[in-house]
């Protein structure tokens, strides 16, 4: 039986792509999943056949910016299953803007969707799981946190931000028996990415290709921290020079 068989787990960015994926991926675990998005149709539409399925879920629409709804996504996790035990941050949005063009309002909502929010995610959750004796935290960031793409200054930072929050939490958690990773997807099929699925497919993977490794680095025992994941195509020049 899978470790993560009763477990809760909140997962944001929920309502499509790779969040959607890994709340059909951690139910069919046993896990219950706690779903979060700003999209409260989408959320309530999968919760419906989360359940359908034979699993348990729970919608909350949550704005992952705003401190005060976080808060409220775990308060509700609490009343409902009384505990959180894995936290997927995986909310997020891109942008390709050069940075002479990048006016401030919207570098300060790329680095508020994309790395504030993973701060106030884990720290409501790690307010949780520090009396519980274990958990886990899994931030999604992107290959672009190891090789920017041009003309991405705020997206680039964003990720770079998010894999340096992951360091600095998995070191301060490791004490409490928390285990915060980070995986870094290349290109995946998603809304995320604005036509992307209209690549060759062997330039991409599918949000479920994602999901299953988010879903493999938490089914581990929780002594054990499955660190650092990234999955790159073959066809793409990541590795030496193209």
């Amino acid at each position: 039986m899978s470790i993560l068989a009763g477990r809760v787990v909140v997962i944001t960015g929920a309502s499509s792509g790779i969040g959607e994926a890994c709340a059909w991926g951690f139910a069919d675990k046993g896990a219950r999943v706690v779903l979060a998005a700003r999209r409260a149709e989408r959320l309530d539409a999968l919760v419906r056949k989360v359940e359908a399925a034979g699993g348990e879920a729970l919608a909350v629409a949550t704005d992952v910016t705003d401190e005060d709804a976080v808060d409220a996504l775990f308060d509700r996790t609490i009343e409902r299953f009384g505990q959180v035990d894995v936290l997927v941050n995986n909310a997020g949005i891109a942008d390709s803007t050069p940075a002479d063009q990048t006016e401030l309002a919207l570098w300060m909502r790329v680095i508020d969707t994309n790395l504030t929010s993973a701060f106030l995610c884990s720290r409501a959750a790690i307010r949780l799981m520090k009396p519980q004796g274990h958990g886990r935290i899994i931030n999604v960031g992107s290959i672009s946190a190891r090789v920017p793409r041009a003309n991405s200054p705020a997206y680039t930072a964003s990720k770079w931000g998010l894999d340096g929050l992951t360091r600095a939490l998995a070191i301060d958690c490791r004490a409490h028996n928390i285990a915060v990773s980070v995986f870094h997807p290349g290109i995946v099929a998603t809304e995320l990415g604005g036509g992307i699925s209209s690549l060759p497919d062997d330039l991409v993977a599918t949000p479920e290709d994602a999901a299953d490794v988010v879903v493999h680095m938490a089914n581990l025992p929780d002594h054990l921290n499955f660190y650092e994941a990234l999955l790159v195509q073959n066809k793409i020049p990541f590795l030496g020079r193209g």
